[in-house]
């Protein structure tokens, strides 16, 4: 394929990896935990351990001190993540009982950083080929 000069090469469009999740609870603890839920058919969970990630928690949520914070992965157990944000002086966490909402409490990754851990693993969608962004 020959590209004119100055012209724009087309990068087709990526997904987030890995993909956003659906929070139904938050722990109010000196480690966060956040449980989850994904849908089976489209969603799969790719997060790891040491991986950050981005909260959204709207205020009709109750723990509105969460939104926008970012946390680091400690450990997964299923879809409960364990977070290094002390939340023990937060709101508690509740689902309202309201079904219109204009977007659920959710979390996504932070940074280029969950991009790529190891070539060794399978988990990623995504791999760097020297582990250092090549």
């Amino acid at each position: 394929m020959t590209v004119p000069n100055n012209a724009n090469t087309y990068l087709p469009g990526t997904i987030v990896i890995p993909s956003s999740m659906v929070i139904t609870g938050i722990t109010n603890s000196i480690q966060m935990v956040v449980t989850a839920v994904l849908n089976p058919v489209t969603q799969a969970n790719t997060y790891l351990t040491g991986m950050l990630i981005n909260l959204f928690v709207p205020r009709s949520y109750g723990m509105f001190q969460a939104d926008g914070l970012v946390g680091q992965i400690v450990q997964i157990s299923g879809l409960n993540f364990t977070l290094d944000i002390d939340s023990s002086q937060f709101d508690p966490f509740v689902v309202p009982v309201s079904s219109y909402q204009i977007q659920p409490a959710s979390f996504s990754p932070a940074g280029s950083r969950n991009l790529a851990f190891s070539n060794a693993t399978t988990l990623l969608p995504f791999q760097s080929l020297n582990d250092r962004g090549n």
